[in-house]
């Protein structure tokens, strides 16, 4: 517990820490200001889907979409560079030399960045929810009762199932990072496997798409449990949210026990 606060106190003074966050608040803002400028310049069918993403309750979802998509782009490139930093900056070395064992010091860091990650979603969904009642106002629609207490233990599932979808998906840039020992070789690789995984199921044959639709990229967002616009076809693909919930948990487990052993296994001291 000591170690995992420690980590919050190190990981929460960098300047990344508020450069990622900003970056995101910024992107869901402008996301839902833009939504609400480009309102009266859309088809009356395309109004549909705009109505479901600033008025209430579908703005508690629509949200939530964009939130995780930013979310988890931003914060696998800083579960990469803050892991990284472990090795770069010789905290890791400097734990174990003091008696820390190896695996409760990664397990604690990863806890660390893992309650950063949720304060970070948090402050990024409450700036996407008032962004969404300005880009109403600016569209000249009424935004509904954002304030209504029959949605809200809905909405604070999905919050805890998008938490658990992050920490699942920026365990592989963590794993990746420990492995690899590497800030730039994590960055690298996730942003990698994202464009393989977003491009290649169009262009493999299908039961290799079978496969992409458990690995972490899909699964995460699937264990959300998210439903779209009204009227909108669910993906075909999609993994019942869950059963993909538990698949996403079993990979946050593995990559977490993957990187123990590597860490284990490593040189860090000399």
């Amino acid at each position: 517990m000591k170690l995992a606060i420690f980590g919050i106190r190190k990981f929460w003074t960098r300047s990344a820490t508020y450069v990622s966050l900003l970056v995101a608040v910024v992107l869901i803002c402008f996301e839902f200001v833009g939504i609400g400028i480009s309102y009266h310049s859309t088809t009356a069918e395309e109004r549909s889907t705009l109505i479901w993403f600033l008025t209430f309750p579908g703005a508690f979802e629509a949200v939530l979409t964009l939130v995780f998509a930013f979310v988890a782009l931003i914060g696998l490139i800083y579960m990469a560079t803050a892991a990284g930093s472990e090795w770069t900056w010789g905290t890791l070395k400097v734990a174990v030399t003091r008696g820390h064992p190896r695996w409760q010091y990664t397990l604690s860091t990863f806890a660390s960045l893992s309650i950063i990650l949720l304060v970070g979603l948090l402050i990024t969904y409450a700036a996407g929810l008032a962004a969404a009642l300005v880009g109403a106002s600016i569209a000249g629609i009424s935004p509904g009762n954002p304030a209504d207490p029959a949605v809200l233990p809905d909405v604070l599932v999905k919050l805890a199932r998008c938490w658990i979808g992050l920490l699942s998906l920026t365990s592989v840039a963590y794993l990746i990072t420990m492995v690899a020992k590497s800030q730039m070789a994590g960055i690298g690789a996730v942003i990698g496997y994202f464009m393989v995984s977003i491009i290649a199921p169009a262009l493999l044959p299908d039961f290799v798409k079978e496969i992409f639709k458990y690995l972490p990229f899909s699964i995460s967002g699937d264990a959300i449990g998210l439903q779209g616009p009204p009227g909108t076809a669910s993906s075909a693909s999609a993994v019942e949210p869950n059963m993909a919930l538990l698949i996403a948990i079993g990979w946050l487990v593995a990559c977490l026990a993957v990187a123990c052993l590597s860490v284990e296994r490593a040189e860090v001291s000399g």
